[in-house]
């Protein structure tokens, strides 16, 4: 029996314009709300690419059908142009595919974020367990990683310091960490600024062979200031933590006597005199 007029819609309708556009949609989830593997990508772009050779194949028979039946060409024409305009949009999701199946797969602004400030520092744990030693800049996040792994390493005894300082609020979180968990703290090589700060808070405050205290006042490091910070109240916070630590008003005040842009590291002997390592610091 030879196709008519009705074989042509129902092959356009049917086998064409509803299957593909199933298909079409299919792609625009996947390509919107998934990120596929260059192979998984490549294998459905292969699937669907039989399918379309099958659909073009069923409709060319029918128009075939429909001009020897009717000699009709409007039917036809409009039947190629849909076809042609199903493969195009068939087409542009497979590039979209395959140009978000090559992306690597990013994370989160937030932890990009987070990552690129770990990367400031170090942060590790020695061989016995006991020691976790901390090696950077005093950043953004760092009170509440330590907590994290003085939470998985509850036999942490002392943190080891090398750093030149950061972020004064994170220093004190960090403060407040140690003088909670009674640890010791170890100057291990220089230890500046914000660091003194969590090197205070130690129970037992010592200095490696090579280590060194760097001390100044603060400064802000905004031009034109902020008006919501007072700098000498913030000084006072510290300054007032140090003596509750045992460190000699006279060294305390010293500290922030020395410009911000100055660095005062004091002898071992000025350091012990003044309470700032223990008695018991080599």
């Amino acid at each position: 029996m030879t196709p008519g007029p009705a074989s042509l819609r129902r092959s356009l309708g049917l086998h064409v314009v509803l299957p593909r556009a199933g298909v079409l949609l299919v792609w625009l989830a996947l390509n919107h709300f998934f990120w596929l593997p260059v192979s998984l990508a490549w294998g459905l772009i292969a699937a669907d690419g039989v399918l379309l050779a099958w659909q073009s194949r069923d409709l060319l028979r029918s128009t075939d059908g429909h001009i020897r039946s009717t000699g009709s060409m409007a039917p036809v024409w409009g039947s190629y142009l849909v076809l042609l305009f199903a493969g195009f949009a068939t087409l542009t999701q497979w590039w979209g595919a395959l140009l978000t199946a090559g992306q690597v797969e990013t994370l989160p602004y937030a932890k990009q974020q987070e990552q690129a400030r770990q990367q400031l520092y170090s942060l590790t744990l020695s061989d016995d367990g006991r020691t976790l030693i901390f090696t950077g800049e005093i950043t953004h996040g760092l009170t509440r990683r330590i907590a994290a792994t003085l939470d998985a390493a509850p036999e942490v005894r002392s943190l080891h310091l090398t750093g030149p300082g950061g972020l004064i609020y994170e220093a004190r979180g960090v403060a407040k960490l140690i003088r909670t968990r009674g640890l010791d703290t170890q100057a291990a090589d220089l230890c500046a600024s914000a660091c003194t700060v969590i090197f205070a808070a130690g129970q037992e405050r010592l200095l490696a062979p090579k280590g060194q205290l760097g001390f100044h006042g603060y400064a802000l490091m905004f031009e034109g200031g902020l008006p919501q910070l007072d700098l000498k109240k913030e000084q006072e916070k510290d300054l007032s933590f140090f003596l509750q630590q045992g460190i000699s008003e006279g060294f305390v005040q010293r500290v922030f006597e020395v410009a911000n842009s100055d660095l005062w590291i004091p002898e071992h002997a000025e350091l012990r005199a003044a309470g700032v390592i223990t008695a018991g610091a080599d």
